[in-house]
């Protein structure tokens, strides 16, 4: 029997190999004679029977063979699945069911997975001896696929409506006014997701809009709904909590079958971040354009490239021109022509290494004269480190500059007569030799302190000439003060750290050590001949301290410490170089401690 089904095809010769079979599988096979959609196969205990045109098509050539093999030879990948079903079908005489159950077939030599609705069902004589299992199966990967693909779909429709700011979608039905939407949008408005699906009638998310922008959505509706137009409307919105979002709805119009509108489709995007940032970007914007406009300076803005696009009132006061008509061609014509190779210079610097722009140079005024202007720039930075903007002022320095000069030469001047008065006094000590052989050593020695008295006096005027010609260190400005109060080098005591002091830091210190001298010479310890200075310097963070020991008191109590000096130091050290002292009077002499920090 089985060598005849395995060999027996159905198609050809169908009664005469049936009416050998069993009666109840001989009525299942005529059954399967009648179906031509379901894929039907007769299984025996021990393999398949028979399957008609269905399941051959679907099994195509891969299977060639199949019939009368065991079903675990046949589908080796789902034998277990198999097996155990035929198994419940024989011992429980009971049917079983499996909706989209996965299956490895092997379709074109590949082996893939297919999903079937599988139905397994007994097939017994009337005592309930079963004699097969008649499989009947429905293919189901083409709708199992369709699904994962919906699936697939929604996942990156949320993902596009996510990075699109869209918050929710709807459907307006024109004819009811009620309104269905997805699960987002019903949350935004409050309404519980069954209901949005169901639909609501609209006129319950009109009452969530802001007061003040109802009119403008129902307008906006009743033109879309009117014109078929586009609907887009932007509007506040209440939210469940009480707080307040900012909404634009965008929608299209569906046509019904009399050409009028029956239904608007949208979505609606959140746009509460995207109007903080406005707001806050226009009043930021208020604010800078405010406090362009009242600050003295001319304030300009470029590109990248140094294109200029900004400037504020003061740049037509200043030339008289409109800051929108600058080009490059206005800065050859505007910058003195004395002036022009080093401005160019130095900008193009700076536009190619991001080094500050600090110049200072001739600008062309409105009434036709040159004026000195400072302008200062800073590039603008983005997260990566490219420039993307520059932003400077120029600051009108005529005045002060001519000042400047003005000063300068009464400085000279003064300096001037300064050197001769000196010369004079020398002149004086050598006539007085002359006539007083004997009073040479001591002539010398006077005119030795009267040199040193007159460097320490350069030290006076603060400007980078003096500074390099001495060393712009603060022993070496300590040791120049001091040397025409040090009899032979050997009262003034200098010891400890150096560092370099920029130029700002030499006329306070100048004015300060000057003081403490003279003040010694007076009444401290240059007044004693026996009296002696103790200076050490010692380095911190970004500081320096510097301790000031006198010994030797030439008076019996110290002087009132309320006069000119004392503001003067008060003045100099805490409020021009930002440092702070301390002035000590004890038995053995005056301590006096000084912090300064470096780099003023």
């Amino acid at each position: 029997m089985r060598e005849a089904m395995r060999n027996f095809d159905w198609r050809h010769s169908p009664a005469g190999a049936i009416d050998d079979w069993p009666e109840p599988l001989q009525h299942a096979a005529r059954l399967m004679l009648l179906s031509t959609a379901a894929m039907t196969i007769l299984i025996g205990r021990e393999g398949l029977l028979i399957y008609n045109d269905a399941t051959r098509t679907m099994f195509g050539n891969d299977y060639d063979g199949a019939l009368g093999q065991p079903v675990g030879a046949v589908l080796p990948e789902a034998a277990d699945f198999y097996r155990a079903a035929i198994d419940e079908c024989y011992d429980r005489r009971s049917g079983i069911r499996f909706a989209d159950a996965p299956i490895k077939l092997r379709r074109n030599g590949t082996l893939a997975t297919a999903w079937f609705d599988l139905a397994f069902t007994p097939i017994a004589n009337a005592e309930g001896d079963v004699f097969g299992v008649l499989l009947i199966a429905n293919e189901t990967t083409d709708r199992i696929k369709a699904l994962r693909d919906l699936q697939r779909a929604r996942e990156r429709m949320d993902i596009a409506l996510d990075a699109g700011g869209i918050v929710g979608t709807w459907d307006l039905d024109v004819a009811t006014n009620r309104l269905t939407s997805d699960d987002r949008f019903a949350r935004l408005f409050g309404v519980s997701p069954e209901e949005a699906r169901v639909g609501i009638d609209n006129e319950i998310l009109v009452n969530v809009v802001h007061p003040e922008d109802r009119q403008q959505v129902v307008a906006a509706l009743d033109r879309a709904i009117q014109s078929g137009a586009d609907y887009r409307c932007r509007y506040r919105a209440i939210t469940p909590d009480g707080g307040v979002r900012w909404y634009v709805d965008a929608g299209r119009a569906v046509p019904g079958a009399d050409g009028k509108t029956a239904k608007l489709c949208g979505v609606v995007i959140d746009l509460t971040d995207q109007v903080a940032t406005a707001n806050a970007l226009a009043e930021s914007e208020m604010r800078f354009d405010a406090l362009a406009e009242s600050i003295p300076h001319i304030v300009w803005s470029t590109d990248a490239e140094g294109l200029h696009d900004y400037f504020n009132r003061h740049w037509n006061e200043f030339t008289g021109l409109d800051g929108l008509t600058a080009s490059p061609d206005t800065w050859t014509r505007l910058v003195h022509a004395d002036d022009w190779e080093r401005v160019s210079g130095t900008w193009a610097q700076c536009l190619a290494t991001g080094q500050p722009y600090d110049i200072e140079y001739r600008f062309l005024y409105h009434s036709g004269a040159y004026r000195w202007l400072k302008v200062m720039a800073l590039p603008l930075r983005d997260r990566h480190g490219q420039i993307t903007r520059w932003y400077g002022t120029a600051t009108d320095i005529d005045d002060a500059k001519h000042l400047e000069t003005e000063r300068e030469l009464v400085a000279n001047e003064l300096d001037h007569r300064i050197k001769n008065l000196f010369a004079l006094v020398n002149g004086l000590v050598a006539l007085s030799v002359r006539d007083e052989p004997q009073m040479a050593p001591l002539a010398a020695v006077l005119q030795h302190r009267l040199g040193a008295l007159h460097t320490a006096h350069g030290f006076l005027r603060s400007t980078s000439a003096k500074t390099d010609v001495l060393g712009a260190t603060l022993q070496a400005l300590v040791r120049t003060l001091l040397k025409p109060y040090d009899d032979g080098g050997t009262r003034i005591l200098i010891v400890g750290d150096d560092a370099a002091m920029s130029q700002d830091m030499v006329t306070p210190l100048a004015l300060v050590f000057h003081e403490l001298a003279t003040n010694s010479a007076k009444y401290g310890a240059l007044a004693n001949p026996q009296g002696i200075i103790h200076l050490t310097f010692t380095r911190g963070n970004a500081q320096m301290r510097i301790d000031w020991q006198e010994s030797g008191l030439a008076i019996s109590r110290p002087p009132e410490d309320s006069g000119f000096g004392s503001r003067l130091l008060t003045l100099t050290i805490e409020r021009q170089l930002r440092g702070a002292f301390s002035r000590i009077w004890e038995p053995t002499g005056m301590a006096f401690h000084l912090t300064i920090p470096l780099g003023v």
